[in-house]
């Protein structure tokens, strides 16, 4: 491998003449600081990175970042995990406002928040991210946008994006457009994406019933069928920009169609050894999984500058529609791979439907003064949500939530350090039921959490080249709809899930110390943490069939404890017309019970180096990423083998015009062809990574 790696660097570096190139200051829209002044450990992720760049999911765009990673389920699903926490631990925003789609109920769901046309996407690592949302532990990440902007634009902007990838024959179309007209701030997105299923390595898809040591020989499979996904969002913004302030709403609408991989193949060999219940799940050669998604947002929002004693007051109102649904589609077999649309006669289960209706409401008053670098806040969210399940496999009862968050944030710049300081009460309402025994019995469950979180960062200047930040928490987290009122088969998952609503809310006590060094183009970047969770709540294998020969997964609690570490170092080097980046990073996290045992689906070390050029208009990329064996095992795991992946970006801009640009953007992805597999997935034997990917991507900004 390393004999590539050195070729591809000296192919890369060979003819160039460096220069230097200017600073750019990003400001973080979570903060209202730039990465210079914000004490905390916050990632930003340049719009330019993810729009010029190969389409991918939202847990895809972050797997460089130390101490995140993603919980694959195919393509289209890549939920965050970020220091060994995903699932509901883990808040993903989108301009500030929490993104409330199903993702929570199944690791099968996306994250429904549209990628197009960014501006950033922002990280902040570990339970002090409680000073910019409620209720994380792991941490956010809020990707930002100009729908609703607070300044006015200055001309018009025109984007038109075209992609092709090689790995799935697919292709994506994009256009965008901002400008002011007459005083009003317009701005319009839209974007189509038509991905086939993808190829795999040959040998990479493993099946349950298969024996360790001869799965390679008895599956040569290098194509995961059901693996296609088709997205179609487009989003309208609108805003007015006075001296007082600014107004602006937005609409929003997101269509996912994607096949579900795992769950056909699953099902074939459940019921495997005699074939008793022919009419539940013991036969589905020729069926296809499939999901439809469709979210549709209303957001308005606005903040007025001109209140005597009041730097700012800030608003929102949002309200969303999302809608889930899964479906057994029979498949034509003389048809095109996708096979197609037969799903109205031939369906042995009805589609299962799950639904989201949202509102939530938000007001934040600002009486520092920013100019001095002092912030104090007053925060209020109010938020409802009606989450259902309807339909043959409705595992859920219907579960009304309605929640309350109360919060105070103090920033300071003292003498000796600064200081950061939130504090948050959060109220958490569920109404929900549990039905059981022969006869069905309906069990109405009246829960309600009350919660104080706190959090203190303080970072010290030693001098204009070393920084050292202390981050101390106490988060609480109240137990999802799932992790309470679950109660039934989730055939996708191919297991019975049960949740329990005695569990109480947990708690991380966490302790988090970071360096950052930065010297004639030298740099370190070191954080370690320790995170101690009373009443952690996971999915346990209890090692009992129940239905439809499935095994019993209940939510339990137990006191754990995690900690690790991330570091990365390099240097920049800065030359005639180019400059250079060299680096590596590493990050780990252990996560173990109390009582004894690791916790389940821990993410594994990674190691990430990284060599860049940008000459003029032209940017040279390679990251390869070393992931290492994962065999630290928790209940009912396996180990999952460690992989190399070599991912290569050039990218040119080329100026056409006083104002038109083209943007050529060529792309490889696991160019080693690499079997690779996330542990932190549920099925990350059956649903690999994809294999080699070539791709490339043009933009024309007029």
């Amino acid at each position: 491998m390393k004999k590539y790696l050195f070729f591809i660097l000296f192919i890369t570096a060979f003819n160039l003449a460096f220069g230097q190139d200017e600073e750019v200051v990003v400001t973080s829209s979570v903060t209202g600081a730039t990465l210079a002044e914000i004490d905390s450990p916050v990632f930003v992720i340049k719009g330019d990175e993810v729009n010029y760049s190969g389409t991918t999911s939202l847990g895809g765009n972050l797997n460089y970042l130390l101490g995140v990673n993603s919980s694959d389920f195919g393509p289209a699903v890549g939920q965050p995990v970020i220091r060994g926490m995903g699932g509901t631990r883990v808040r993903i925003l989108s301009n500030g406002k929490l993104i409330r789609d199903v993702s929570g109920l199944g690791t099968d769901h996306l994250n429904d928040v549209d990628l197009n046309d960014i501006t950033q996407i922002e990280v902040v690592r570990g339970p002090s991210s409680l000073l910019y949302s409620n209720g994380t532990m792991g941490g956010i990440i809020n990707v930002v946008d100009q729908t609703i902007t607070s300044k006015d634009f200055e001309g018009d902007d025109f984007n038109i994006g075209l992609e092709r990838q090689s790995v799935n024959t697919g292709s994506s179309g994009s256009f965008s457009y901002k400008g002011n007209i007459n005083g009003t701030n317009l701005t319009y997105a839209v974007r189509e994406v038509n991905f086939d299923s993808y190829d795999v390595p040959i040998g990479a898809i493993i099946h349950e019933e298969d024996g360790e040591d001869d799965h390679d020989e008895d599956h040569e499979e290098g194509h995961l069928d059901n693996s296609d996904i088709y997205t179609f969002s487009n989003r309208l913004g609108t805003s007015w920009v006075r001296d007082w302030g600014y107004f602006g709403f937005s609409l929003g609408r997101i269509e996912n169609s994607y096949g579900i991989a795992f769950h056909g193949e699953e099902e074939e060999h459940d019921d495997g050894d005699g074939g008793d219940g022919g009419d539940d799940h013991d036969e589905h050669e020729g069926e296809r999984i499939q999901a439809d998604t469709l979210s549709e947002n209303i957001t308005i929002e606005g903040a007025s500058t001109n209140l005597s004693g009041i730097e700012k007051l800030s608003y929102f109102f949002q309200f969303n529609d999302y809608s889930f649904t899964e479906g057994h589609v029979e498949m034509h077999h003389d048809d095109d791979d996708d096979g197609g649309d037969g799903d109205d006669d031939h369906d042995e289960h009805a589609p299962t439907t799950f639904t989201n209706e949202s509102f939530e409401f938000g007001l934040k008053l600002d009486i520092g003064d920013q100019a001095s670098g002092n912030r104090q806040n007053f925060t209020v969210n109010l938020s409802q949500e009606d989450v259902a399940i309807i339909g043959e496999e409705a595992f859920m009862q219907p579960v009304d939530s309605k929640m309350l968050s109360l919060g105070y944030f103090l920033s300071r710049e003292l003498a000796v350090f600064d200081l950061d300081f939130g504090i948050r009460v959060d109220q958490v309402e569920r109404d929900g039921s549990m039905v059981s025994g022969t006869p069905a019995v309906t069990v109405l469950h009246d829960i309600s959490e009350t919660d104080v979180s706190a959090a203190l960062t303080m970072g010290w200047d030693l001098d204009n080249n070393l920084g050292l930040t202390l981050g101390i928490s106490s988060v609480a987290r109240a137990p999802s709809e799932k992790e309470l009122f679950m109660n039934g088969v989730h055939l996708v998952a191919a297991r019975n899930e049960f949740g329990d609503p005695t569990l109480e809310s947990e708690r991380s006590n966490n302790i988090d110390f970071s360096l950052d060094y930065e010297n004639d183009g030298y740099f370190v970047n070191a954080s370690v943490y320790t995170n101690a969770v009373d009443n952690y709540i996971y999915l346990v294998d209890s090692g009992n069939d129940g239905a439809n020969n499935l095994d019993n997964f209940n939510y339990v609690q137990a006191d754990a404890n995690f900690h690790g570490y991330e570091v990365e170092f390099g240097k920049t080097i800065s030359l005639n017309n180019a400059e250079l980046l060299f680096s590596y990073g590493r990050d780990q996290v252990i996560g173990t019970f109390s009582d004894g045992g690791n916790v389940p689906r821990i993410t594994p070390v990674k190691n990430i180096y990284r060599f860049a050029v940008e000459q003029d208009d032209v940017i040279y990329d390679i990251k390869v990423k070393d992931v290492q064996r994962e065999d630290d095992l928790g209940v009912g795991e396996t180990a999952t083998e460690g992989f190399t992946m070599l991912d290569l970006d050039i990218r040119r801009s080329i100026a056409i015009g006083d104002n038109e640009e083209l943007v050529l953007s060529i792309f490889g992805r696991n160019l080693l062809d690499e079997k690779a597999r996330s542990h932190t997935s549920f099925v990350k034997d059956e649903v690999p990574l994809a294999g080699r990917n070539f791709g490339i991507k043009v933009n024309f900004n007029f």
